[in-house]
């Protein structure tokens, strides 16, 4: 539930995508009027246009508004430049552009003229569906006149956010990766392992037990498996098992190596019956 309510804003938003679907609704319910959603793809602009009731389209940034408060930036981060350089000079000075990238520095929105600031949201998005911005961690960096408008607005969107300079969000993103692209690939190769015609949602409990068990006592305390334990026999055995994957054998050796370095040179345990 909302415990803050921002003054109206007028807002823009440049891009249509997955972010926009679920970041308008939650603009919306925290005060914020938005006037107009531009995107390249016209079809998909009207279409989110009509669902949350913004009056003014446009497929250019060239088209934007005048007057705005706040004009953010929900395309792909390779767009952004782009997107920057057709806004040179088009700006009020007391606008705030800002954009949602973990990965883009802030610099990348110098030269427009505007107050420039960063408002990016650590979570995933779909247009399947919309998620829920209430608590999701948004960490903002920009000059004095951003922070003054993009501060109460993460308060009110999420009511969770933190400062963080460009370097420091990279490194924020860097690590981001690791903890969720990679396992999820992880996850993918584990599907491509299992038994012929099981399906993968066996591992739900598992997988859920271990989530709530990291994040309850951190990555460090909930290691599990046969590399720490040091159980030569059974990581020889599951090397053995993916002979005719090398590139999965080497990862295997090499993810068990990180879990306990020397791991493949050490002294073999007994693995500890039903733990995986």
């Amino acid at each position: 539930m909302k415990t803050v309510e921002i003054p109206s804003l007028r807002v823009a938003l440049i891009g249509a995508g997955k972010l926009a679907w679920s970041l308008i609704p939650a603009l919306q319910e925290a005060g914020a009027e938005i006037v107009q959603l531009i995107s390249r793809d016209a079809a998909r602009g009207q279409h989110d246009r009509e669902a949350y009731g913004i009056p003014v389209g446009g497929t250019r940034p060239a088209e934007l508004l005048p007057d705005l408060d706040l004009v953010l930036l929900t395309v792909s981060d390779a767009s952004i430049p782009e997107v920057v350089g057709q806004l040179a000079g088009r700006l009020s000075p007391a606008t705030v552009l800002a954009h949602c990238s973990g990965s883009v520095p802030l610099s990348a929105l110098s030269g427009t003229g505007a107050q420039s600031g960063v408002f990016y949201p650590l979570q995933l998005f779909t247009r399947a569906a919309r998620t829920p911005l209430q608590g999701v961690p948004f960490f903002l960096e920009g000059n004095p006149g951003a922070l003054e408008l993009l501060q109460p607005l993460a308060t009110a969107v999420s009511g969770r956010w933190y400062p963080l300079d460009s370097a420091g969000r990279r490194q924020l993103h860097l690590a981001a990766v690791w903890a969720c692209n990679f396992p999820n690939l992880l996850f993918r190769l584990a599907e491509s392992l299992m038994p012929a015609g099981m399906d993968f949602r066996v591992y739900e409990p598992l997988v859920r037990q271990h989530i709530d068990k990291v994040f309850r006592e951190l990555p460090a305390a909930s290691q599990t498996g046969p590399a720490l334990r040091g159980d030569l026999p059974t990581l020889q055995a599951h090397l053995q098992m993916l002979a005719d994957q090398p590139a999965l054998a080497e990862l295997y050796r090499t993810l068990s190596d990180l879990i306990r370095p020397g791991v493949w040179e050490g002294q073999t345990k007994k693995g500890s019956p039903g733990e995986p």
